[in-house]
């Protein structure tokens, strides 16, 4: 029956383990899935300078294309 118990109380603290390093995860994916969102944005615009266009224009081109 003692062993039982240990077996169990292992099981869970490796569910718990894993259930932190699941969270973990998750944030460090939003972390990075927002640095990948910024740094496609940064490129976008540095290819609309390099077309001539400014970022007021740009953003005025795209609000256009919306509508």
């Amino acid at each position: 029956m003692m062993q039982r118990k240990l077996c169990k109380t292992s099981l869970e603290e490796q569910i718990k383990e894993i259930e932190l390093r699941i969270s973990f995860l998750q944030e460090r994916k939003k972390q990075l899935m927002v640095a990948k969102e910024r740094e496609d944005l940064r490129r976008f615009v540095e290819a609309a300078e390099k077309n001539g266009l400014t970022p007021a224009e740009l953003a005025r081109q795209l609000l256009a294309r919306q509508a």
